[in-house]
Formats: structure tokens, sequence, C-alpha cells
């Protein structure tokens, strides 16, 4: 199949392990980022006409898929002069609702990383809604049988403004076990810690089903993580059998303290949840999900400009929402007087729109 897919493939991006299966599956690619990568074909920013772009290139695609992420600059236009179904894929559905459900209006499929969305974007509007969990990148497997010399691992923020609830549990894991390391990491250097590590702590925002679930047990190491309620974990891993659950800073610690002293039933552990995410929870596999969907759909949504503006203003991009807006405007009342106030207004707005697109740039270059 071939597809067009658009994403900010910053070096943390969900999509370029997408984009990374896809290829392995043999399907033809046009990527578009706003990060200039080795996974992208083309570089845009902004708003980028798919349509355009694809016929620029003499790229028919038979399926456009955009997925979140990245710099969260970038966002897809031209889906309207598509021919072929438009897909999209969000992650972080448990931190901002209002923004998926507005995006999910423009696509002919939505697919969530976060079961417990499903049936609520359905019912408020989003045409088609899969559940698409997150998964482990099979090019970052290692050698289940090397040593694990670091008792206690993770990776992630714990920024104690942010996360109070994570960073005081963390801070006392610290305090049982000699060896841990934790904080941000690189993704090669999170496959290399996790690699290493007896235990993966994980601590859920929003109750998510978040990357720590796939990259843990991909590793082989055990995930020691509090409980996930009604959100598909309990579909995809058993508790007991391929991962560990705590509900207090006791019961934490406890666990710890029992996993070091039994190491033959960690690495049972650990192994038993390596070879259930080879089996079913790999990128490769949420690829095959995604074109069995894709086959099936038919092009239905063609999003206008009042379409586009919900979209770009939940995304919190001004210029180009603001430019939207200029465009539904000059679009309304047509052979009337009132056609050409609004094509006038639409020009001011436009104008403005231009000048809120300078000062982002300028905000961004800054914060850099």
């Amino acid at each position: 199949m071939k597809i067009a897919v658009v994403s900010s493939l910053t070096e943390y991006a969900t999509a370029n392990y997408l984009v990374r299966a896809l290829r392995r599956a043999g399907h033809p690619l046009l990527v578009i980022s706003d990060v200039p990568t080795t996974e992208a074909d083309i570089h845009a920013t902004g708003t980028p006409d798919v349509a355009a772009i694809a016929e620029g290139r003499g790229f028919v695609p038979e399926l456009l898929l955009f997925v979140e992420g990245g710099s969260m600059q970038l966002f897809p236009t031209g889906l309207e002069h598509l021919e072929c179904p438009t897909a999209w894929y969000g992650i972080d559905t448990h931190t901002n609702y209002t923004r998926h459900l507005r995006i999910a209006r423009l696509f002919d499929a939505t697919f969530v990383a976060q079961k417990m969305f499903v049936e609520r974007l359905s019912r408020e509007g989003a045409r088609r809604v899969e559940w698409l969990p997150l998964a482990f990148p099979s090019e970052l497997f290692s050698d289940p049988e090397q040593t694990r010399p670091i008792d206690t691992a993770f990776v992630g923020s714990l920024d104690p403004a942010i996360y109070p609830d994570r960073a005081r549990l963390f801070k006392a894991a610290q305090q049982v076990v000699t060896r841990a390391e934790f904080g941000p990491a690189s993704p090669a250097d999170m496959s290399r810690r996790y690699s290493q590590a007896k235990i993966v702590l994980n601590r859920s925002f929003n109750n998510d089903v978040n990357m720590r679930y796939f990259e843990a047990m991909g590793a082989g190491a055990v995930l020691l993580t509090d409980p996930v309620i009604n959100n598909g974990a309990e579909d995809l891993f058993h508790a007991g059998e391929h991962y560990l659950v705590y509900r207090s800073e006791s019961e934490l610690l406890d666990s710890i303290r029992w996993l070091l002293g039994q190491p033959e039933k960690a690495r049972a552990i650990g192994l038993a949840a390596r070879k259930c995410v080879e089996a079913q929870h790999t990128y490769d596999h949420r690829v095959q999900q995604v074109l069995e969907v894709a086959r099936a759909l038919k092009k239905q949504t063609r999003p206008d400009a009042a379409d586009y503006f919900a979209a770009l203003v939940a995304l919190n991009l001004p210029g180009p929402a603001t430019g939207m807006a200029a465009r539904a405007m000059a679009n309304m009342g047509q052979g009337t007087r009132r056609q050409a106030i609004n094509q006038v207004l639409g020009s001011a707005i436009a104008g403005i729109a231009c000048v809120g697109n300078v000062l982002s740039r300028l905000t961004r270059r800054r914060a850099k």
C-alpha cells in the first residue's frame, strides 16, 4: 500500500518506529516531517498541503496517516483534495481529550493508544475509532541472556512539580537498592538501561498504558507498576505473569526487595513478558492492525476551513488557525454583499495570521 505519512520525527517520536515498521513490510512511503531526518522524504513546517506535495512528487497515496507527537507544530492540510482515505494516531488522549476530538473529526479513521477513549470519541463525533496500543520497536530487541547489573531503572521525568507522587515514590525506591538508573534517556540509552535492569519502575499518568509497559517487557526486565483500571492493560498482559503491581509505597518497596531476593523468579517473569511482546506487541504488529483497517476504509471525510480552524486552535497553532478562519469567512455568503465584506475581513485576518506566524517562529527560535 502506498502511504503518505505526516509526523514530526524528533528523536523520541513514536512515529519513527511506525515508519521503520512500514518500510520493513515493504510499503512505499512518502514521509513528511518538520525535523530533518533520514526517515523523512520531505521537510515541511506548519500545515503542509499533503495533496499538493504528493502530486508534485508523482506519488498517489492509498492512505494518508498522520501520527501525533514530536514538536506538535506540524499538521497536514489538503486532506479534502486527497482521493484516498485518511487516518491518524492519537497517543496522548489522556492529556488533552478536546484536542483529539477536534482532530478526529478531520479523518476517516482515528487510532488511539488509550483504550478508555474509544467509545467516547465515537459517541462525540469521530467517524471510526480503533484501539491501537503502543508497542515495542523490534529493532531494539537485545540479548535476553545478558547480565543485569542495574537493580531498578526508570526513563522519564522525575520533576516533583509535575509528577509529585512519582518523584516521592521513586526517591524511596532508590534507597533500598544498590544500583539505580533513573531520569531521561535517548532511545538507545533507554534500550541499554532497561536491557541491563532487573526491575523497571512505572507510575502511570491519568491511568495511561504508557510506553514503559512495552519498553520494559520487551527488554526482558520485570515491570513494577501501579494499577491501571479499565484501559486495556489486562487485555494485553497478565499481572503476576508478565508484570507486577504495587498499590502503595510499602508494597512497592516490598516488591523490589522480593524480586531482588528471588532472581530466578524475576528472570522468569521478565522472559515471559518478552516472549509475549515478541509474539504480539511490536510496531510490526501495530502496522498490520492499521493496514487491516485501512483496506476496509472508504474516503468519506473532506474537512473544510472551519474544521481545520478548530483543530489548529486546539493544537495551539495560532498563525495557521487564523489563516483558516480567513478562508472560512471568505467562503461565506457567496453572491451577496456579505461575501465582499467577508473577503475584506478575511484578508485582514490573513494579515494578522502572517504576523502571528512570524512572532511564533521568533519565539521558538529564542526558546532554542
